[in-house]
């Protein structure tokens, strides 16, 4: 199913497809009232909608998690399946939480701490129309009485900056504790506090939710979070955490109305999907999730159907386990088709691997060849973002930084808050000179990299530009 807003497989009856995707559609609507207008442009999101929630935790391996978010330079994949637990059986209430998350991402060009982004996306997620109006904030009963809980603490919890391990054995608790905290900060001022509290704090909750985009703005310039918030919501950490337990134990929180025309008529595009397709974009979407085994199994099954199914040989050459089967693979796919853009990109990705056992001059030769590559996928699909990125990455470690920078843009256009993407443009940036721009896109890798091997490469590349005394 295609809409203008997004792609949507599902093996939901059509009559519940239409009906989620005609949700989705009007909660976007209603998510801009909050969110402003899209800042970003780019493919619309692939959608996963699974009937069974069995069936979604097989394919990705994923016990905890009802659903999940993959950013991507090239599209966004969102993937769900129903949400039943304790009676409570709402797939679009794990839809709507998703799709928040790729909407932050086009809305706003900034990158958010994981406890605001994934509470703001349950607070998102309970949206819904009366007859008045948009209700937003409103929290189902059996998330109420498991949304209090003592554990994270508020410092614990400000300390989770990157995204979630969806592993995790705390999960749950921890996308409870922030829901409270962002419902707090947006509508706390419309309630009151039992009287019960020190004299030394308000009366009532002050408007924090005028205060939060200086916080958030001060956080993805690279402020700790505890810091963020006594500097802009004008509490010590101490206090905002007294606030945060007394307004967790008010038996019923307060929700807000606003004007919201969702009133949009949907055009839908119904086709069906054979089962090569249907195979690859499972396959594709378990292999971002790193459940290799099993799309290696899928892709399997397309070829043996199709022994010249180009994507699925590029798919498998992904999930092999060994350098040797992954080059065997991919050059099986070149072969039926030179100029194949994922190909391509499959091949410059492993030939670029060759350089960690050869001589400088060798890794040079090997780089160069790989840009061959990557410029053939452009050719084919001068769209390609990824294409754009792996040539931007190859000549930057070919020593062609001036080379390197208008891909590397390119890149930076489509994912502006991502930490690689700054990390090999500030990198580009400081080898050609340019310290200013270096040192804005380093630091947004230094604060922002998940992993902290590349959060230190970039200090140390910080490091190393002239001070601003000094230009």
């Amino acid at each position: 199913m295609t809409t203008p807003d997004f792609e949507m497989l599902t093996d939901l009856a059509p009559k519940d497809a239409r009906a989620l995707a005609d949700r989705m559609t009007r909660f976007r609507l209603a998510a801009q009232t909050l969110l402003g207008p899209q800042q970003l442009s780019g493919r619309s999101p692939q959608i996963l909608a699974f009937r069974r929630a069995r069936d979604f935790r097989r394919e990705f391996s994923l016990p905890n998690i009802g659903g999940f978010t993959l950013s991507s330079l090239d599209r966004y994949k969102l993937a769900f399946g129903p949400d039943g637990r304790r009676g409570y059986a709402s797939r679009a209430l794990t839809a709507f939480h998703e799709y928040t998350h790729y909407l932050l991402r086009h809305h706003r060009q900034m990158n958010y701490p994981a406890w605001y982004e994934e509470g703001y996306a349950n607070f998102l997620s309970t949206v819904y129309m009366a007859e008045d109006g948009l209700v937003v904030g409103h929290v189902p009963v059996f998330k109420r009485r498991e949304m209090f809980r003592s554990k994270p603490t508020l410092a614990e919890l400000l300390d989770e900056r990157f995204m979630f391990d969806w592993k995790r054995r705390d999960l749950e608790a921890i996308y409870l504790k922030s829901w409270l905290l962002v419902h707090m900060l947006h509508l706390g001022h419309l309630s009151g506090l039992p009287a019960s509290l020190p004299a030394s704090l308000p009366a009532s909750l002050p408007p924090f939710h005028t205060r939060v985009p200086e916080m958030l703005a001060m956080i993805d310039a690279g402020t700790p979070a505890a810091v963020a918030i006594e500097t802009a919501l004008g509490v010590t950490l101490d206090d905002l955490g007294r606030l945060l337990n007394a307004y967790g134990r008010r038996s019923s929180l307060p929700t807000q109305t606003l004007v919201a025309n969702v009133d949009h008529e949907i055009p839908m595009d119904v086709e069906p999907m054979t089962r090569a397709e249907v195979r690859r974009t499972l396959a594709g979407a378990a292999v971002a999730t790193g459940n290799d085994s099993y799309a290696a199994q899928l892709f399997q099954q397309v070829l043996q159907e199709n022994p010249d199914d180009i994507d699925a040989l590029v798919g498998l050459s992904a999930t092999a386990g060994d350098l040797t089967s992954s080059l065997e693979t991919a050059r099986r796919a070149l072969a039926l088709d030179a100029d194949h853009p994922d190909a391509n990109i499959r091949m410059a990705e492993l030939h670029a691997t060759k350089c960690g056992q050869s001589t400088r001059d060798q890794c040079y030769a090997i780089l160069l060849d790989s840009a061959k590559l990557y410029r053939r996928a452009l050719r084919s699909d001068p769209d390609g973002v990824d294409a754009a990125f792996g040539l931007g990455v190859t000549y930057l470690h070919a020593g062609q930084p001036g080379n390197a920078l208008g891909y590397l843009r390119v890149a930076y256009r489509r994912a502006p808050w991502a930490p690689r993407v700054n990390h090999f443009l500030g990198e580009a940036y400081r080898l050609i000179g340019d310290a200013q721009r270096a040192r804005v896109h380093l630091s947004k890798a230094m604060h922002w990299h998940r992993e902290e091997l590349w959060r230190e490469r970039a200090a140390l590349a910080l490091s190393m530009l002239e001070s601003p005394a000094e230009e």
